[in-house]
């Protein structure tokens, strides 16, 4: 649980990251500053798909790492079937 928060908290600072840049940019160009424009423009540029690949690796890794639970509780709930139909008397006489 400790780790899945540190995770979620990575993914929100790597887009927060990106927002930042994003922000500065926009104030670069209120300001009229076309050479930091141009630096963030670039910088906005190359972060973009860093970040995006990262958040959605993430989403994969939490959904796999569902998936996994999910298998290993119908698992469980198969054994307990099969436990129960091994105690159950037969009803047919033969």
């Amino acid at each position: 649980m400790v780790n899945e928060q540190k995770s979620t908290s990575s993914v929100n600072a790597a887009e927060g990251l990106l927002n930042q840049l994003k922000g500065q940019a926009e104030q670069a160009h209120k300001s009229n500053d076309v050479f930091m424009m141009g630096v963030y423009s670039e910088l906005i540029k190359v972060a973009t798909p860093v970040v995006t690949r990262a958040v959605a690796r993430y989403h994969r890794e939490e959904r796999a790492r569902l998936n996994a639970l999910h298998g290993e509780l119908r698992k469980q709930a198969r054994a307990e079937r099969e436990k129960v139909r091994g105690q159950k008397p037969s009803n047919r006489e033969g």
